[in-house]
């Protein structure tokens, strides 16, 4: 081959070596952002992980920055997930659970933060959106490893309410799922069971029922200021009263003895029987 022959390959092989490093350089970038968007979240999630919230959260506002709007849905729901983690203020971080169970529902993330959101329900009090959020944990998450934990929650919210059948009955699922090496697990599981045998009749006092929310919180504050264990409960439908109730759980004779005390202060409470419940 003569030298216009060796300079024409030598041009060919030149244009498809820049062709190549054409491509690679419109493919890398994508690929790298990627790989950058998927190394912040491990991260944060590291640093959250480690307890080192703050530091968590800088990396954690640095991938909203940079990727937050493009990102996958499994990315962002990822992100809001670890927001609800790193949270400073509860309504915070339920904002950011319901944001996953909404928006991210088929994603790895649901399930999680389903039980998280329960979990902080529970600590607020709010036994019947315990029971809720992991019925549909149940419900929309057959596989969820969290399944039997969501037992052991809807177990304890269903005890708090007083319904002994339904603790029990979750209690008994639990430990029918629990895998052998979950001890922890089945220890508590266990424990609520072992009380399902000492049910007792037990009341509450109803002070006032109001159809609006506002003036029954507002009246369940003044009885916690005068020292009663006062809540509301809240029915849901067409026609919803909000009763204002105080005492879980007492004894007839004890919840007789609440009654006249608060006859005495100028209310009009009777007795409501609740359901049996578990233990004392």
């Amino acid at each position: 081959m003569g030298d216009r022959g060796s300079s024409k390959l030598r041009t060919v092989r030149l244009a498809l070596t820049c062709a190549a490093l054409t491509g690679y350089a419109v493919l890398a970038p994508a690929g790298s952002a990627m790989a950058q968007q998927g190394s912040l979240l491990d991260q944060a999630e590291r640093l959250a992980n480690r307890g080192e919230v703050r530091e968590a959260r800088q990396a954690l506002t640095r991938w909203e920055s940079d990727f937050g709007e493009s990102a996958p849905l499994d990315q962002q729901a990822r992100a809001w997930f670890l927001a609800g983690r790193l949270a400073e203020k509860g309504d915070e971080a339920e904002l950011s659970y319901l944001r996953v169970i909404v928006e991210g529902s088929t994603t790895p993330y649901a399930d999680d933060a389903l039980l998280r959101l329960a979990q902080y329900k529970h600590a607020e009090g709010e036994f019947a959106k315990v029971v809720e959020y992991l019925g549909r944990l149940r419900r929309d998450y057959p596989t969820s490893e969290h399944g039997p934990e969501a037992l052991l929650w809807i177990s304890r919210a269903a005890r708090e309410l007083g319904d002994v059948h339904r603790a029990c009955a979750a209690a008994e699922q639990g430990l029918a799922e629990l895998a052998p090496s979950d001890t922890l697990l089945e220890r508590s599981f266990r424990e609520v069971r072992s009380a399902c045998g000492s049910a007792e009749r037990t009341f509450t006092v109803q002070v006032a029922a109001f159809r609006d929310q506002a003036a029954a919180q507002s009246l369940a504050r003044e009885l916690l200021i005068a020292g009663y264990d006062a809540w509301v409960l809240s029915s849901d439908g067409d026609d919803p009263i909000h009763r204002v109730r105080v005492g879980r759980g007492l004894l007839e004779a004890e919840a007789q003895a609440l009654i006249e005390r608060l006859v005495g202060e100028g209310h009009s409470p009777f007795l409501v029987s609740q359901p049996e419940r578990i233990g004392g």
